[in-house]
């Protein structure tokens, strides 16, 4: 390690091979090891991409139920962070920037706020989908109404694909 190479070279030449200085040395290294080891852990919990141990205290400040896998609840968690505040179309953009599985475009049209799911085809999965609609009612007050909106492939885009692009894409990409 670098640091305990450093606190040797700063002894003087006498003391850097007496038994006792490298014992007390190599006791201090194991010590700051452990320490710089418990102290990156702890920074990595002020971030929600990184947290862990502290992600259930989080999410019951917050009032999130602690489901789901690891990714999904730091999902929600960012989410439930970001939709604090006065609601409005970028508030909603950024809790739906939140969400991991692709990107969403947010409107205002007539008194609805549409969601549309931009770079997906089909209906994404049901639990992320569970996910993101919860997020999104924390965030939008209730008299407004919320519509979702997701591509599907065309016939027109499906006559110009090759076989190859056509293998890509799940059935429930197609529209039917």
């Amino acid at each position: 390690m670098a640091e305990f190479d450093n606190m040797l070279r700063s002894l003087p030449v006498a003391y850097r091979t007496d038994k006792w200085v490298c014992d007390l040395l190599e006791a201090i290294r194991g010590l700051d090891e452990s320490q710089r080891t418990e102290m990156l852990d702890t920074a990595a919990q002020l971030f929600p991409a990184s947290m862990t141990w502290l992600l259930e205290t989080e999410e019951r400040a917050a009032n999130l139920p602690s489901t789901g896998t690891l990714e999904e609840r730091r999902t929600a968690l960012i989410a439930r962070w970001r939709g604090a505040g006065k609601c409005d179309v970028e508030r909603i953009q950024s809790v739906c920037d939140s969400w991991r599985n692709g990107e969403i475009s947010v409107g205002f049209a007539e008194g609805v706020i549409v969601l549309t799911f931009v770079d997906a085809y089909g209906m994404p999965d049901g639990t992320a989908l569970a996910a993101l609609r919860d997020a999104i009612e924390q965030t939008v007050p209730c008299h407004l109404a919320v519509e979702y909106l997701w591509r599907w492939l065309l016939v027109s885009e499906v006559s110009a694909m090759t076989v190859d692009e056509l293998q890509r894409h799940r059935i429930g990409d197609f529209a039917f």
